[in-house]
């Protein structure tokens, strides 16, 4: 097993220095719009793969063997996606090999090798974790370790593919995740600071995603207000698919939103709050999701029987200005406490270019201060009432008919409210 290991990763090795190359008969590197008629092309790619079809067939693993398929093997990503084919036939038909196979490509994670080596070998590497190492936990802890220290490669792709495999900590033992929690957590956090690379970064979300639920609370607490801080720019600025794994990072921690920790979640909730429910009917599925249980987790950090209620009665169906209903008519004191910011928060998006955005803040404002108004507690400055209505003038002329509707019909509660007071 420990020769496979060595044989297997030299091969993996040679893949990987292969790429987009072809030789002569002579062995000389030639390239392929200048072939001299009747010269030999070898390609070691399709050697290399023959090769380790004959190996693992030689040990008895003939499913494995025939993982080794591809159409073509030119760059990065088609190698990164046949190793994790690989490893994942070996995990599921052969798992005693893989502790030879991972000791044998760890070497290769060294940052004086090649790119091409680095990222084979923490290919291989993260596919092991992704499939927990087959069920053995000492070398899916050992990997971890690996994995980690190549989180700061200088290599995006390499950093990428590190940053994939630390969430698989979240399947150790109880002692390793305490033991190493802190670190990981670090790791993905300065990944979501990656300027180079977005895919870094979205990376880093999505691990941090799947890691907090695990993560102890008392090594999570000190960590929230760095955290929260970090991700709130992904919410306007970046993919659906940074802002979804964005906002699920506020939903993670409001598990720990306990005791005296509970002030505090509130108050992130309130920079947060109106981004949320902007976006809880995009028709991006993941965002969309993220919203709902995000909101959901807020619920349930106030502890207001009704609001939670009502949000376990909203279906996407039902449309946003149902939903707002339903949050404003619970008047949860939490909340309530929150509308002022939310309504000076809420008056920039008049401008998004979004048109849904647009939509969905006329219906929000006009809901929250159609409530505010009405009371002599909870009342609006004037100041930021007399911004909406100016808003909705302003926007009566906007681009989109729905827009436009939207404002016809909530615009006259807001002015005769403001009048009245």
């Amino acid at each position: 097993r420990v020769e496979l290991g060595r044989v297997v990763s030299s091969l993996v090795m040679l893949l990987s220095r292969s790429l987009g190359t072809k030789y002569s008969h002579r062995g000389s590197v030639i390239s392929l719009s200048k072939v001299e008629s009747g010269s030999v092309i070898i390609d070691p790619i399709s050697i290399t793969l023959e090769t380790m079809r004959a190996l693992f067939s030689c040990v008895n693993c003939v499913v494995v063997a025939n993982s080794l398929t591809c159409s073509g093997l030119s760059d990065y990503t088609q190698l990164v996606q046949l190793l994790g084919q690989l490893v994942q036939a070996v995990a599921q038909h052969g798992p005693h090999h893989l502790p030879a196979i991972v000791s044998g490509h760890v070497p290769f994670t060294s940052a004086s090798l090649p790119d091409c080596m680095r990222v084979a070998s923490l290919a291989v590497l993260q596919a092991c974790a992704e499939h927990k190492a087959g069920g053995d936990l000492a070398l899916l802890s050992s990997i971890h370790s690996v994995l980690l220290k190549s989180c700061t490669d200088q290599l995006p792709l390499a950093r990428r593919l590190a940053l994939q495999g630390v969430p698989a900590l979240a399947a150790c033992s109880a002692m390793e995740i305490e033991s190493n929690c802190v670190a990981s957590l670090s790791a993905l956090i300065s990944g979501v600071e990656d300027e180079q690379c977005s895919a870094v970064s979205l990376t880093a979300l999505r691990g941090l995603v799947s890691l907090l639920p695990q993560v102890p609370p008392n090594h999570l607490h000190p960590l929230t207000s760095s955290l929260a801080l970090k991700v709130r720019p992904f919410f306007e600025s970046s993919s659906d698919d940074h802002r979804a794994a964005a906002i699920s990072i506020y939903s993670c921690l409001a598990r720990c939103a306990d005791g005296d920790h509970k002030t505090s979640y509130l108050d992130y909730a309130q920079t947060i709050l109106v981004p949320v429910l902007l976006h809880s009917t995009s028709l991006h599925l993941p965002t969309r999701q993220a919203c709902l249980d995000t909101l959901t987790s807020l619920a349930r950090v106030t502890q207001f029987q009704p609001l939670i209620t009502s949000l376990s009665s909203y279906t996407p169906a039902q449309g946003f200005p149902a939903l707002v209903a339903k949050i404003v008519s619970c008047k949860c004191g939490a909340l309530i406490e929150m509308y002022p910011t939310a309504v000076a928060n809420a008056i920039s998006y008049f401008k998004s270019k979004n048109p849904m955005l647009r939509c969905n803040v006329v219906s929000f404002l006009a809901e929250v201060l159609c409530y505010t108004q009405d009371t002599e507690q909870e009342q609006v400055q004037e100041e930021l009432v007399s911004a909406v209505i100016q808003g909705m003038v302003e926007m009566l002329k906007d681009q989109d008919r729905e827009v436009r509707k939207l404002v016809s019909m909530n615009l006259g509660r807001v002015v005769i409210l403001s009048i009245k007071n």
